[in-house]
Order: structure tokens, then C-alpha cells, then sequence
């Protein structure tokens, strides 16, 4: 037996490899009232692999003799004088040896298990560099007596004024992170020195909230967060002003929009959780069950806040999904108020900037949309988000840097300019050359990026191609443009704003009216690009037609709009009927139906090691019945090994139940999102039936792996 348990603790599984060095440093000058709760906390977790540091500044209350009493429980104590709360817990650090780090206060406490669930976090979530879990806080008594809302945490949000409180107690760290941020807490601050250590992990990593009770901090008469409250907050300015001003150029022109100049322009808590577009860099909240293992992991993306906010869509989705069909590729020239629009009703269209300008003319909408101008997205953002929820069967695509053309050629992410949303999709930009022609002019993945256009056009011409389309109709690109009098230009000369609704150049005077800002539209330099394009779409056997009524776009051939329509043209070029394959972009809701025949998918894969296992045990069990045919035994073998495979999928299926129930509860406790008031012993008595089901778990996960290793005797 001892043999195999040495073969199972070999397997495969990393959640249950050796467990992770976890240093807890607790620094302490004169807290003899309650170090002994706060020491029993850390020694009770009973973690195999902990390493228990104190820091004492020279107690004269007892202190010494208490901790004393708990020396062989404790890895290192320095006992000397200091230079306050900063220094000791500097001192603890030094010589701290664990891959995980944290400190807690000689009158808080860690909550039952808390460092065994950190360790599962983290090996369980190699993404995670630091995690924080839900605050709770307790009376001098230790009744715990209050649960802070499940909340996310962002840079964003911790700059913009909503930072009140990160629960130190209850925030852990990997030892690479604290590294990367000095690896000291700061001495110029007397009190704001988790503050500060945390703004310095916020320029590395995320910081991910886990739904579990980790620290409770201890709330008494005379600690420091009481008497020096207004020290901390003047401290906590100081260190957002000093952030502020030194921020890397690239998050400062990514969310100013939504950053104070200064610390003295902080909003309020309250404005910032009010505001959905703060909510742009929160991590995912890592729920009980996924560490614990009765729900799956829903791993965050693991780019860095800003990264994040500007990292583009997996459009991976719309690779081929219109294999061989045919579409329309909509401009929004004059030319289009000569056409039978109507004709389009069922046909795929793409369209971009202000179509939605015609939609009182027309039955039907586009089912793709595309804006990438750097003055008329931002100028037209509000219609665009408002024309996108309006209709969530079309799909938008954006630049998820969007670039002034002038001046600084500043960015921003579009994100922050247009929310995002289900049927929104951010895709990446590059710029447009010609060193390596057609290719520099045109993209085949716009997964990997799309080629900055000199029209819109050229943009969804690439999205079109890598959606598989064969052939390509081009309306409403006249390709023509005078810019009035009326019109007013920057010193660039490329910025212009219009004065007046007399726009020629569009189906809709008002399109580029009065106030309206757009780009100087240089045809020509349009021209050529579709002249790249033509090379690019040629080349893999893409075919485009301009069926535009006039204009001076004469690069492909040319065919009129209502023969295309009533089927003059060869078969392939006919009206496509829908097609299942074009409802089942997954995150639409066009995929609901589909998704309960993959969730029994899904769950049929999850289940097939245990339907082997179990088979295994069975074979096994009917083996060793088979050996003793000769004699009284094999109906016992049978029977006992019947029962114990029941068992333990019995005790499995009540597991998995009970996990889920414990989860639900705790979501449904979160509908409010507001801190509450707990019944005495109620925290502790969760974390009781957590850590059991998840022993519980890991017991059936080991008696499966033991079963794995004899089947392959």
C-alpha cells in the first residue's frame, strides 16, 4: 500500500503536488492582549510548509513570554529594537524564505484554513501574482461582526480615488512580485505602508479577489487606524500624488479619460462603482469552488490592467464562417439614394460610420459594422453604442487602439470610448506601408491585425476575406468628395469640422453637418488602396464587384446593382439563403440554442476519467472474483466491491451538490453587493463545510488516483 501511495503522489495532477512555502511575518511591540489569538491563528492552520516569522521591537508588556511559549512553532524571532511597523516587518522579509508571502498584525488573525486555500490558489492559478480575499471584521472579543461586499480591484480604480480599504490581513503575494516592487515596505510613511506597497504591485500585475474568508482584522480601542486616521489619509494623498505625476506615458494616455490630473481631483468611492466604464480593467472574482474544486476554473486574462483595456478581440470565431457566400460592403456615398435599397433584405451587408443615419429609410440591418476613424468614432460614439444595443444580431469591429492621424498622435483604447459589449469586437491595428506589397497594404488574419485604411472600406474588405467570403459587392463607395467653404480645418489641414448640414458627399446632408468632425478624405490615396486590395483579394481567388451607381472608384469591375440582385449573374453570385453555420458565432445570442447540447458535451468529457475509473474498478473486482472461482469468495469480492464503488460515487454526486449549493448560497447572499452583518460563528461554520467538501473531494480524487495506478498493473 505504502507503494502505491508513492506512485499516486507522483501522478500528474499539479493542484495536489508538493504544497508551496508560505512565509507569514508578524510584527509586534507590546501586543501581549492579544498576540497569543493572533499566533494560535497562523499555528492552527496546521500548514506543513509554513514558515512563522516574528518581528519584535523590545516588548515590555509580555509580549516575549507568550510568544515564547510558541517557540517551536515559530521558524525565526528577532527580538530588537526598530524603527516602527515598517522596519520590523522589513527585518521579517529579509530572512523570509516562502514562495508566498504575507504579514498579519499581532491583534488580527487568519481565519480556519486560510493558508491551505492560499497554496491551491496559486498553484491552481499560475496567473495570480497577488489575491486579496473578502474582509470581514471582529470585536475585541473576536465575535466576527461584519462581511465586506465582493468587490474587484484595478489600478484604474485605485488611482481614480476608489481604494478604500485593500484588507492587508487577508492579501497575499507571490515572493517574484515582491521583488519586482523593492522588496521593502517604504520608511517614509508612518502608517500608509500597505497603501504604498500596494500601488507598487499594481504596476506589475492585477491584484484577483477570491469569494473566501482569508483575515479578519480586529477592531479595538486605541490601534493605529483609529488614532492616526488623518495621518494614513494626508500619507495615502501623498503617495497617489507622487503615482500620479510619475505614471508611465502609456497608461496615462490610454485611460485619461477617467484619471484625476492630481490627487486632489479623486472622485468619490461611490461615483467611480456607479460608473460602468471603471470596470474595464477589474479582474475576474476567482469564486470558492474553482479553487477548491467543485466548479471550473474560469481562468482571467492574465494581461496587466492597461495590456488589457487594449488588447484586441479573439476573432478567431469569424475565421471561414461565410465559406464560398456572397456579400455587401456598404458605403455611405450619395450614390446610395438612387438604389432599390430594399432589394438588400436578406443579403449579408457590411456597414460603417453613420449608417445608422439611414435606418428610418430602410426594413433590414446590416448584420456586420465597422467605425476606425479616430474623429468619428469618439464623435459618434453614443449612436454607435446606442444603434449596437438596439440591434445585438450585428457585430461591431473597432481598432482597439484608436490613433490621432495629427499633432502628438496620441492613443487611446476604445474601450473607454465605446463600452464594450457582446457583439462588440476590438481588433489590432498596424499601420499601412509599402515595403512589402500587397501585403503591407492588406491583412488575410485579422485575428493578427488589419492594416490601417485609408477608407473604412479597406477595413471591412479584410474582415470580409477572412471570413471566407468568395465574392465581394461593393455600393455606395463613390470615392468622390469636395470639401465646402463651410468647412473649417485645423492647422494640419487634415482635421476638419463641418458648420453647416450641407454635406455633399453623403446620402444624408446632416451626415457631416453642422459640428460633425471627419478627416480631410484624400480619394487618391483611397484609390490606391483599393488598388492593393484588388492585388491581395486576387491573389487567394476573392472576387469584388463595384456595383455602385457612378463615382470614380473604377478599380473592379463594374455591375449593376439590381441584376446582381435578380440572379443575372452565375449561381455563386446569388442570393445566399441563411445558412446554420451563420447563426453560431459563439457569445451571440444566435448560439442559445446550441449551448445546451455543448454544456452536455462539455460535462461528458469532464466525467469520463471517473466512468473509467469506476469501469477499472469493476474489471478489477470481477478479476479477483474470477481467481477465486474455486471457492466461497467470489460473491463477498462482488458484493463488497459493488458497495464501495456506489459509495464513493454517492459520496461524489453529495460532494458536487453540496459544492454547488454552498456556491449558490454565496451568490445569492451577493445580490445585494453590499456588506452585511453575519450571525455569530456563521463565517467559520462556512469555511467548516468548504474545507470539507473540498476534503472530501481530494479523498475520492485520491481513492481514483490509487484505482488508475493498479489498473495499469
Amino acid at each position: 500500500m505504502a507503494e502505491l501511495r508513492n506512485q499516486v503522489e507522483a501522478g500528474k495532477n499539479p493542484a495536489r503536488s508538493a504544497q508551496s512555502r508560505i512565509s507569514i511575518v508578524i510584527p509586534n511591540f507590546n501586543g501581549a492582549a492579544f498576540i497569543e489569538e493572533t499566533l494560535k491563528s497562523v499555528i492552527d492552520q496546521n500548514y506543513p510548509n509554513l514558515e512563522l516569522i516574528v518581528v519584535d521591537g523590545a516588548s515590555a508588556d509580555g509580549s516575549l513570554e507568550i510568544i515564547e511559549r510558541f517557540a517551536a512553532s515559530v521558524s525565526r524571532l528577532i527580538v530588537e529594537p526598530d524603527k516602527g511597523h515598517a522596519d520590523a516587518l522589513n527585518k521579517g522579509f529579509a530572512v523570509a524564505t516562502g514562495d508566498i508571502l504575507g504579514w498579519i498584525n499581532s491583534d488580527d488573525i487568519l481565519l480556519p484554513n486560510c493558508l491551505s486555500f492560499i497554496d491551491k490558489l496559486f498553484r491552481r492559478r499560475p496567473d495570480v501574482e497577488w489575491a486579496t480575499g473578502r474582509p470581514t471584521s471582529m470585536n475585541e472579543s473576536g465575535d466576527i461582526h461584519w462581511i465586506g461586499p465582493l468587490r474587484s480591484w484595478s489600478r484604474l480604480r485605485y488611482l481614480s480615488g476608489d481604494n478604500k480599504w485593500i484588507q492587508q490581513e487577508s492579501t497575499f503575494w507571490r515572493r517574484s512580485l515582491w521583488e519586482k516592487a523593492g522588496a521593502r515596505l517604504d520608511l517614509r510613511y508612518s502608517v500608509a505602508n500597505d497603501f504604498d506597497l500596494w500601488r507598487r504591485f499594481f504596476r506589475y500585475a492585477d491584484l484577483h479577489t477570491v469569494d473566501r474568508y482569508l483575515g479578519c482584522f480586529r477592531v479595538r480601542a486605541g490601534q493605529r487606524s483609529i488614532t492616526q486616521k488623518a495621518l494614513y489619509e494626508e500619507e495615502m494623498r501623498h503617495i497617489l500624488e507622487e503615482e500620479l505625476k510619475s505614471l508611465e506615458p502609456d497608461f496615462r494616455q490610454t485611460f485619461d479619460l477617467l484619471l484625476p490630473a492630481s490627487a486632489l481631483d479623486l472622485k468619490q468611492s461611490t461615483q467611480i462603482l456607479q460608473n460602468p466604464q471603471y470596470a474595464i480593467c477589474d479582474p475576474e472574482i476567482i469564486r470558492a469552488g474553482e479553487v477548491l474544486g467543485w466548479s471550473e476554473p474560469n481562468p482571467a486574462n492574465s494581461a496587466y490592467a492597461a495590456g488589457r483595456a487594449m488588447a484586441p478581440s479573439d476573432l478567431a470565431r469569424f475565421h471561414n464562417i461565410h465559406q464560398g457566400k456572397r456579400c455587401f460592403i456598404m458605403g455611405n456615398g450619395p450614390s446610395l439614394n438612387k438604389m432599390d435599397l430594399s432589394l438588400l433584405a436578406g443579403e449579408i451587408v457590411f456597414a460603417c460610420n453613420g449608417v445608422f443615419l439611414l435606418f428610418d429609410k430602410i426594413g433590414w440591418r446590416p448584420k456586420y459594422y465597422a467605425c476606425v476613424d479616430s474623429r468619428v468614432l469618439p464623435d459618434r460614439a453614443r449612436e454607435i453604442d446606442s444603434m449596437l444595443r438596439s440591434n445585438p444580431q450585428m457585430h461591431g469591429f473597432f481598432p482597439a487602439i484608436l490613433q490621432e492621424h495629427m499633432g502628438e498622435k496620441s492613443k487611446r483604447a476604445t474601450r473607454l470610448i465605446l463600452p464594450p459589449g457582446h457583439n462588440r469586437w476590438y481588433f489590432n491595428e498596424r499601420p499601412n506601408s509599402e515595403d512589402n506589397l500587397p501585403h503591407s497594404m492588406f491583412s488575410y488574419d485579422v485575428n493578427d491585425n488589419v492594416v490601417q485604411p485609408y477608407t473604412v472600406a479597406i477595413t471591412m474588405l479584410q474582415i470580409a476575406a477572412y471570413m471566407g467570403f468568395a465574392e465581394i459587392v461593393l455600393i455606395g463607395c463613390d470615392t468622390d468628395y469636395t470639401v465646402l467653404d463651410s468647412v473649417q480645418r485645423d492647422a494640419s489641414g487634415v482635421a476638419l469640422t463641418s458648420t453647416e448640414d450641407d454635406d455633399p458627399n453623403h446620402f444624408d446632408p446632416a451626415y457631416f453637418g453642422g459640428g460633425r468632425k471627419w478627416h480631410d478624405p484624400q480619394p487618391d490615396k483611397m484609390i490606391m488602396h483599393y488598388e492593393h486590395a484588388k492585388t491581395a483579394l486576387d491573389a487567394i481567388g476573392v472576387r469584388v464587384l463595384n456595383a455602385t451607381a457612378g463615382g470614380r472608384l473604377e478599380v473592379f469591375p463594374r455591375w449593376r446593382f439590381e441584376e446582381l440582385l435578380e440572379g443575372g449573374l452565375a449561381p455563386a453570385l446569388r442570393r445566399n439563403p441563411p445558412q446554420p453555420a451563420d447563426l453560431a458565432v459563439a457569445g451571440t445570442p444566435e448560439a442559445l440554442p446550441l449551448r445546451p447540447l455543448k454544456d452536455a458535451l462539455q460535462t461528458a468529457r469532464k466525467s469520463l476519467r471517473v466512468v473509467l475509473a469506476l469501469c477499472g474498478a469493476i474489471l478489477f473486482s470481477v478479476a479477483i472474483a474470477v481467481a477465486f472461482i474455486d471457492t466461497p469468495a467470489p460473491p463477498f469480492i462482488l458484493f463488497a466491491a459493488s458497495m464501495f464503488i456506489l459509495g464513493g460515487a454517492l459520496v461524489g454526486v453529495a460532494m458536487r451538490v453540496r459544492g454547488f449549493i454552498v456556491e449558490l448560497s454565496r451568490q445569492a447572499a451577493d445580490i445585494s453587493g453590499g456588506a452585511m452583518k453575519p450571525p455569530p460563528e456563521a463565517v467559520r461554520a462556512q469555511l467548516e463545510l468548504e474545507d470539507e467538501l473540498a476534503r472530501l473531494r481530494d479523498e475520492i480524487e485520491r481513492i481514483n488516483d490509487e484505482l488508475d495506478v493498479l489498473k495499469s498493473r
